[in-house]
């Protein structure tokens, strides 16, 4: 008979990250963790196109954030978690330098040449049946499994850039935009970056991978969590292979 995870002792911590990054390893089949391999060999116009499908049928503004917040039972994973909702949500609306991540995607896409008013327009639309199926499936995720899962799922996008060679890949990334905008004739280029500075390991992103592996070491601790979180990690990186602008 088949063992379940009753009969099963959980993985080490460690031996539980291992196995994730091995999945990732077989999922990628060599290709590389990390984004920002998009940005060379693209004109304005197409630039700015693929803004503007990221921007039709609204920015969600990370509420998936908001889910696990408000999931998380541990009061120090909270206040980490809630760190981080300011973090994306826009600093500044306490008193910090950054702005938010959809307030960095408007910047990015009016230096393409689209205004607010258009992107007011976009984010009015719907989305294509395909967003809507990815996002529905990872509010869904964020919202109904438990919150060490929940938070364990980031270990695919923000958890990369723990791995070795991330700050090096990143800073050629806003080296190589910074050149390139400027040869397409893009006015204020600093603009133009800041969202992918802001996605880079060089600041809160990369506490961020760092509070995910910390969440996962500490509360991925059963056979049952270990199950739902591997497979929300697979289904993630599925995710976000799909239509990734």
């Amino acid at each position: 008979m088949a063992s379940t995870s009753k009969d099963r002792q959980p993985l080490s911590a460690g031996e539980f990250i291992e196995l994730m990054e091995q999945t990732r390893a077989e999922f990628l089949e060599g290709k590389s963790p990390f984004r920002g391999d998009n940005i060379t060999g693209r004109s304005v116009e197409q630039i700015a196109d693929s803004k503007r499908k990221f921007h039709t049928g609204g920015d969600p503004n990370h509420r998936f954030e908001g889910e696990r917040y408000l999931n998380t039972t541990d009061k120090e994973v909270r206040r980490k978690q809630l760190r981080k909702l300011v973090d994306e949500g826009g600093q500044d609306t306490v008193g910090g330098p950054m702005a938010s991540h959809p307030n960095l995607a408007r910047w990015h896409s009016n230096e393409f040449g689209i205004s607010n008013e258009e992107i007011d327009q976009l984010e009015m639309e719907d989305a294509d049946p395909e967003t809507l199926v990815k996002e529905g499936w990872w509010f869904d995720v964020n919202r109904s499994s438990p919150w060490p899962v929940a938070i364990a799922s980031c270990m695919v996008g923000e958890g990369s850039k723990r791995l070795p060679g991330s700050v090096e890949h990143y800073e050629n990334v806003v080296a190589t935009a910074r050149r390139e905008f400027a040869k397409l004739g893009i006015k204020n280029v600093d603009r133009a970056v800041q969202l992918i500075i802001e996605h880079a390991p060089f600041g809160a992103d990369m506490e961020h991978a760092r509070f995910g592996e910390e969440v996962v070491r500490a509360a991925v601790d059963t056979p049952e969590l270990q199950d739902e979180a591997l497979k929300a990690f697979i289904l993630t990186m599925q995710r976000n292979a799909r239509g990734r602008v």
